[in-house]
């Protein structure tokens, strides 16, 4: 405690005559925390004797007791003491109960909090040995863009603008030199450090879910995470690449804005995180082949995870397997500089880890329509609910979100939109190629030589995209004057595109059946297309007088 309060001390000299002292670096806001967090290093220390930590764990044991547990052998609560490790394991895998000491209790969670805060502090400390504070809070390619390029890209990275259904995610990773996770990532999850630089100025109002502060992360952390999570998307991929990632979590960002997440009650707090974070990682690795060829080609991934939302769990795992797994990581037990989760409690990493993992679970397709239905059953009155509903009904209106924005490309302005089909489309067609050639069956839309480009829009705007829109304008209103009217403007305009689609092949058959007639010596007429001479139909002689029927077939 007394090596955290001394660096805080030596954070907070105020040395005017020296430009490189941290002091000079940091806002008042930040002077300030550092401040408080002094004052509870101070208070916290009485906490660390004997008899109060015997008063805490007889606290927690009467907790327990207190539980309802009236199906449970009374007797494993008797035996559970620190060295009766049956009791504890029995009722951690069989009844679900965690035999610590609460992390809720008070005392402890202050003694947790001091840990975490000393942590902090040692980062920091880091932080301040170097020559600037800010060159650790913002990402080194920040600093690499040259002046013009750093202002139009803070211009579209503020706050204001990262709120607008019209982002465009394509003009971003054309300034960043194609690192669009990196730079939306850390202006929204590392707000409102990252909006002070980005803007180069501190306003009374900032804008920002403080992430950093809550957690215990270090602005270098977040920013390496972002890194290495972009480097573990497929760049190569026409669609499911970072990019898109940035784009999900952008428009995820919006909707959270718009339903005015923030202000919800604190234990919401930690779903944003989750949220937004999952909205990250949600398509890390994706090899640009959907689940339906991974079953059919009974790839190791589909092996793994049993043809169950086999790509969705893939990208679960392979983003925690990044931080915690020794194999991924140069043989260490976690890779702490991109461990955004080791400053929380575990409590609330283990919460995290589930709601992140339920939230890209929701962006399997195959659960669509279910998810749609639980959507319009649910109340967007909640004046009536207990506070434990309206976490449930944040929490499940914030998942869908994250669903939607996953798919919201046709809802967007037609600029943007029509890349994103093009994009689409390529991969799709790509994949069918591969099916085709590994004598797979092709998927549905995958078929470069059947598949109608304005069909395919239509069709998912009509089936998928309106409709979805539609649940959600009960619960977050603006869809109905933002959303919904492009969603229709892009129908119209793949509309128009069919007609003309159509009026090409007419014409195009037209064409073919200009005639020309042959005569055989075995008195049949040949009916040709003109170009290339093929044969489409025929007719003998004697029937010329009466009526002529010519069938064309499919394949003319």
């Amino acid at each position: 405690l007394q090596n955290g309060m001394d660096v805080i001390d030596s954070i907070l000299d105020d040395d005017s005559t020296n430009n490189n002292n941290a002091s000079s670096l940091l806002t008042p806001n930040q002077r300030n925390g550092l401040y408080e967090l002094k004052k509870t290093l101070l208070s916290t220390t009485t906490l660390l004797s004997t008899s109060t930590r015997k008063n805490l764990e007889d606290e927690s044991t009467s907790l327990i007791k207190r539980t309802t547990t009236s199906h449970i052998p009374q007797q494993l609560f008797k035996n559970n003491a620190r060295d009766d490790c049956t009791s504890q394991y029995l009722l951690s895998e069989f009844a679900g109960i965690d035999p610590t000491p609460s992390s809720k209790l008070s005392k402890w969670k202050i003694l947790k909090q001091t840990m975490n805060a000393n942590g902090f502090i040692n980062g920091l400390q880091q932080m301040s040995s170097s020559s600037n504070l800010m060159d650790a809070a913002a990402p080194k390619e920040w600093y690499e863009l040259d002046c013009d390029t750093r202002m139009q890209l803070a211009k579209h990275l503020s706050w204001k603008n990262l709120m607008k259904w019209d982002f465009d995610i394509f003009k971003i990773s054309d300034l960043c030199h194609g690192k669009p996770l990196l730079f939306v990532g850390w202006a929204i999850l590392a707000s409102p450090h990252s909006q002070r630089i980005i803007q180069m100025e501190e306003t009374e109002e900032e804008k920002g879910y403080n992430f950093l502060e809550t957690y215990n992360i270090t602005p270098k952390c977040m920013i390496d995470f972002l890194r290495a999570i972009e480097d573990g998307y497929v760049h190569d991929n026409p669609y499911h690449n970072n990019i898109h990632a940035a784009d999900v979590l952008q428009t995820t960002h919006s909707f959270l804005e718009e339903m005015n997440a923030k202000n919800l009650d604190s234990s919401t707090k930690l779903q944003l995180f989750s949220l937004l974070v999952g909205a990250a990682i949600h398509d890390v690795g994706h090899p640009g082949y959907n689940n339906a060829f991974q079953s059919n080609s009974l790839s190791q991934k589909a092996l793994t995870y049993n043809d169950n939302s086999v790509l969705e769990n893939y990208h679960i795992s392979l983003a925690f397997r990044m931080i915690f797994d020794p194999n991924n990581n140069g043989g260490d037990t976690t890779n702490s500089e991109i461990n955004i989760f080791q400053g929380m409690d575990r409590e609330d990493f283990v919460t995290c880890k589930k709601l992140m993992t339920e939230a890209i679970l929701g962006t399997d397709l195959t659960f669509h329509f279910t998810k749609l239905e639980e959507i319009k059953n649910l109340s967007a009155d909640r004046t009536n609910n207990d506070n434990k509903d309206v976490d449930s009904y944040s929490w499940k209106v914030m998942k869908f979100l994250m669903h939607m924005a996953d798919i919201s490309n046709l809802a967007k302005k037609k600029s943007i939109s029509i890349q994103w089909t093009d994009r689409v489309l390529s991969e799709f067609f790509r994949q069918g190629d591969k099916e085709r050639e590994m004598g797979l069956p092709i998927s549905p839309l995958c078929d470069r030589t059947t598949t109608s480009r304005p069909q395919s829009q239509m069709g998912f705007i009509s089936f998928i995209i309106r409709p979805s829109f539609e649940a959600l304008q009960e619960h977050l209103s603006s869809i109905g004057t933002t959303v919904l009217p492009l969603v229709q403007a892009n129908y119209e305009f793949w509309e128009q595109k069919h007609k003309e689609e159509k009026e090409k092949k007419n014409k195009n058959m037209n064409n073919k059946i200009s005639l020309s007639i042959k005569e055989q010596p075995n008195g049949e007429t040949t009916v040709a297309a003109d170009e290339g001479g093929r044969q489409v139909a025929s007719v003998k002689e004697e029937d010329r007088a009466k009526t002529c029927k010519i069938v064309v077939p499919s394949a003319a």
